[in-house]
């Protein structure tokens, strides 16, 4: 009895201690999947609520923030959608309003618009109540194109109900729909339903797939509506690979989806690319069990992304690899703590973050540990190795238990060919998979440099054998 109570509190201690961490300070993890403290990587800069908005011209605009709900950045401009004024609104890069869609001259509006993006000179809006996609000219600032009702049998059922979408540079447009589960909805340029992409596939544990195989037909398709996770968000990186967030699928909720749907992200990190990969069950402080993602964002210049967990506020940045590079963002009454956050963007090295309870636009902005580690991931995939060391360097002096970045130091030097600096640095960063590929060339390497003197030495080994063989030939012939 006394062996389990001590047990008991010992456990207690060390969650208490866990969960410390992650309330008060920034926070990362371990190789060893433990939250461990972090240096600040993004601070608030900005904040823009109905108090303090401003034009360009220093005046108050005649807008009323409300139900912020996603965001898009295109050519230096914001978007912002606003689900309860039916607006989207546009601020420049001082976040400085500028104007609206639509326009009081057109005769369209919005109802509940939800997603927002630019693409090819025109505004794509989710405009969710109207269940369609309108397109705005940015030209002419006018509603030019409606896509509604797909061609497709599940909409004799359901209303077609946008609610994130992305458009690529051919012009295909990609939208996560409410109640859909078959997956991604293509469309074609000109606004024709194409296919589904992407479907998420159904997981279950052995009693779920014990209760689905002796459930009837209808049963089976009730519980795979239950448990199919849905898309949840949905983003574009340059190359036209799409970014994808789910709210059910805590096993692997983030995926980076090719022309065929099929998952290509690399997940070489400590953990997975889950968001929270220790969490409460239950906490009075911070909300338990695991992240709930609702957005994900891809900066296209510095190979990362981040994505959002809804439930506790909290933004989870990553290389392109897979690995955390940081972790930011609080839920909390404070003015610098979000409520209710519903999208994410990246301006430039800045974050962009919505908030529909606040009513609030904030700026996150890299602090010098957050730039040193965007820094250092650019040089290292842009191949600038040298830099990309350096910086690695300066993000060890910043917080010494950053074991990214003794790993980031040993590939650099994996790079340029000096293995037994990688293999030490390899080791301090856990980079297993680096640290065999180090050791093996390091092997070769000694061998290359030992062999010319293990031949000579076995030369000169063979020719003395040799010598000495007719040697010992030619006396016994002389003895003879």
């Amino acid at each position: 009895m006394r062996k389990k109570l001590f047990v008991s509190l010992v456990l207690l201690l060390f969650t208490t201690a866990l969960f410390s961490v992650k309330l008060n300070a920034e926070y990362n993890y371990s190789p060893w999947i433990e939250a461990i403290e972090s240096a600040h990587s993004m601070s608030i800069t900005k904040i823009v609520d109905n108090v303090n908005i401003e034009d360009s011209s220093g005046n108050k605009p005649v807008v009323t923030l409300d139900g912020l709900y996603d965001s898009h950045v295109y050519e230096d401009l914001l978007y912002v959608s606003d689900s309860k004024q039916n607006k989207v609104y546009v601020f420049n890069s001082d976040l400085e309003y500028l104007e609206s869609y639509p326009k009081e001259t057109d005769s369209a509006t919005l109802d509940g618009p939800l997603g927002v993006f630019v693409a090819n000179n025109k505004l794509y809006v989710a405009d969710s109540k109207n269940y369609r996609i309108a397109i705005f000219d940015l030209t002419t600032k006018m509603l030019i194109q409606e896509i509604k009702d797909p061609a497709d049998d599940i909409f004799l059922k359901i209303r077609f109900t946008p609610q994130r979408l992305v458009v690529d540079r051919s012009g295909r447009i990609l939208v996560v729909a409410q109640n859909v589960f078959e997956g991604i909805m293509e469309f074609d340029s000109s606004g024709n339903f194409t296919r589904f992409y992407g479907t998420n596939v159904i997981q279950m544990g052995v009693l779920e797939a014990l209760i689905y195989r002796l459930s009837t037909k209808k049963q089976k398709e009730k519980m795979a509506l239950k448990l199919q996770p849905s898309f949840t968000s949905i983003d574009i990186d340059e190359f036209g690979y799409i970014y994808t967030v789910s709210r059910a699928d805590s096993n692997n909720p983030v995926k980076k989806l090719n022309f065929k749907g099929n998952d290509i992200l690399i997940k070489n990190g400590y953990i997975n690319v889950i968001g929270d990969a220790v969490y409460a069950r239950s906490d009075r402080y911070v909300a338990p069990g695991p992240s709930t993602l609702s957005d994900i964002t891809v900066n296209n210049d510095n190979n990362r992304f981040s994505i959002l967990d809804a439930k506790r506020a909290r933004i989870f940045t990553y290389d392109i690899e897979g690995h955390l590079l940081y972790i930011f963002g609080e839920k909390g009454s404070q003015n610098d703590k979000l409520q209710s956050p519903t999208s994410i963007t990246y301006f430039d090295e800045k974050v962009i973050v919505t908030d529909n309870t606040t009513k609030s636009i904030y700026v996150y902005e890299p602090t010098k540990f957050g730039l040193l580690i965007n820094q250092a991931t650019q040089a290292y995939y842009q191949m600038d190795y040298d830099a990309s060391k350096t910086f690695w360097n300066e993000v060890v002096s910043e917080n010494s238990n950053y074991f990214l970045a003794y790993a980031g130091i040993g590939k650099t030097n994996l790079r340029n060919h000096e293995y037994q600096e990688a293999i030490e640095n390899l080791k301090l960063g856990h980079d297993y998979f680096n640290y065999s590929k180090a050791y093996k060339e390091y092997r070769t390497q000694q061998m290359k440099k030992v062999l010319p003197y293990l031949i000579v030495g076995a030369l000169g080994l063979l020719t003395f054998i040799v010598y000495k063989s007719i040697r010992q030939a030619v006396k016994r012939d002389e003895d003879e």
